[in-house]
């Protein structure tokens, strides 16, 4: 009866090895706007330098009760964009096309050197102006985002759904925007309107043609057409983090640096000691025992001159981002008489969460058995600059003291209690067997 017990219990103990996920170090987080429900929080150098996971998998949200909230990494940038110009733009009715009319508009009577369209004829016969419009973005220098119609205040009832189409030469059109509905509903004094059409993607064409997909029952009486347009690119906010050689071989030529936080690593310059031009080659790995891998060849790195008359060479672009914690610069030899400066450059990422839960939350790092199970944070962001406006971000979310959980016990790689287990009921079992065994042989024959 003792040896099965102790066997159930080796079982027990090998179906659930069961443990708690534990991270090293936390961050609370100030809410902006605590009813925002989605926030961002900007990365910096200290949660970099504490997460264990080479893929920042280690970093997550937590509401008060220490439960995991939804949340992803944002390479969408952390500074709010700037605002979307807003262009009126001519627009021009156009006759409702029977089925079969080819795509291309021959009614353009009048067209300036520059693309615009000046006039819209016609044709005899057809001269019945239909729902379907035509929008003239030749002058558009940016993206179209949106479009926003306005209509006169008498305008009828009517709800309408519309294919956009683009084109460069109003000859041949490409879809741009499928079932974009616009409608005016007026009931006990009430009004509802729907003035925008938002595309799923920028628009570059020059021109674009609104046509209903069902028969038209009210005409749209348009009063003007304004385009949303995209924003211009900000600049993007690069920091450094400058590197001195951690080994080197002046002798050889060679320089290793390492890198103690998981920056994600776009562009590297490499910064002479003093006055001097040189060719080098850039190698990365991750630990001390994986094998160097070449980054950039033959490159040249010079400085000359002091302060505003010198000047030295431009950093290196990567063409992606890059985690490695171990660099080396090499150089044929004989080497310079000082070892270079490593500067590497990076981007600070934003972590965006849904306030899920109970307040206060907290930002939290460092494990080697917690993972992060990314949500789908850009469906979430897109969707809602559909709804409110195509500026609109997630809220800032601060951090703040941090504070020591589970410290170094969470870096620790995780005991294999299921090997462990294994052995242990294969060594009961047999024990078992062997004291079997022994009774069996100890047992005179025809005895019992």
């Amino acid at each position: 009866m003792i040896r099965r017990r102790a066997t159930a219990a080796a079982m027990a103990l090998l179906v659930s090895p069961a443990l708690a996920d534990e991270f090293a170090v936390g961050w609370p987080l100030v809410l902006s706007e605590p009813a925002a429900g989605a926030h961002r929080v900007e990365l910096d150098l200290d949660v970099y330098r504490h997460s264990a996971s080479a893929s920042l998998a280690d970093i997550v949200v937590v509401d008060g009760d220490g439960r995991p909230v939804a949340a992803a990494l944002w390479r969408d940038g952390s500074t709010p964009p700037a605002a979307a110009g807003i262009c009126e733009l001519p627009w021009f009715p156009l006759p409702a096309a029977a089925p079969g009319v080819r795509d291309d508009i021959a009614a353009i009577s009048e067209i300036d050197m520059d693309g615009r369209v000046r006039r819209v004829q016609l044709r005899p016969g057809n001269a019945t102006p239909g729902l379907a419009v035509l929008v003239d973005a030749s002058a558009v220098e940016r993206p179209v985002q949106a479009l926003q119609l306005r209509w006169h205040d008498d305008q009828p009832d009517f709800e309408q759904a519309f294919d956009v189409y683009g084109s460069d030469d109003l000859q041949r059109w490409e879809p741009v925007q499928a079932d974009a509905r616009l409608l005016a509903l007026q009931q006990g004094g009430a009004r509802l309107d729907e003035r925008r059409i938002v595309f799923d993607r920028s628009a570059r064409w020059r021109y674009l043609r609104l046509v209903p997909r069902a028969p038209v029952a009210a005409t749209l009486r348009i009063a003007g057409v304004s385009a949303e347009l995209v924003a211009p690119a900000a600049a993007r906010p690069w920091q450094w983090q400058a590197l001195t050689p951690s080994g080197t071989d002046g002798a050889a030529g060679i320089y290793t640096y390492v890198l103690d936080a998981r920056l994600p690593v776009e562009r590297i310059d490499i910064v002479p000691a003093g006055a001097s031009a040189a060719r080098w080659s850039v190698d990365v790995r991750d630990d001390d025992e994986a094998e160097w891998r070449t980054l950039a060849s033959d490159r040249l790195a010079f400085r000359v001159g002091e302060g505003a008359a010198g000047g030295h060479s431009p950093a290196i672009a990567l063409d992606r981002a890059l985690r490695m914690r171990h660099w080396r610069l090499r150089t044929a030899p004989p080497g310079p008489a000082r070892a270079p400066e490593l500067r590497v450059g990076y981007v600070p990422e934003t972590l965006v969460f849904v306030a899920e839960g109970d307040a206060p939350y907290e930002l939290r790092a460092g494990s080697v058995r917690a993972r992060r199970a990314d949500a789908p944070v850009a469906e979430l962001v897109a969707s809602l600059r559909r709804e409110r406006t195509p500026t609109w971000q997630p809220a800032l979310a601060t951090t703040g003291e941090r504070r020591v959980l589970a410290g170094d016990a969470a870096l620790e790689p995780a005991r294999d209690w299921t090997t462990w287990t294994l052995w242990g009921v294969l060594l009961l079992g047999v024990g078992l067997v062997g004291g079997l065994a022994i009774r069996l042989l100890r047992t005179p024959a025809g005895g019992t």
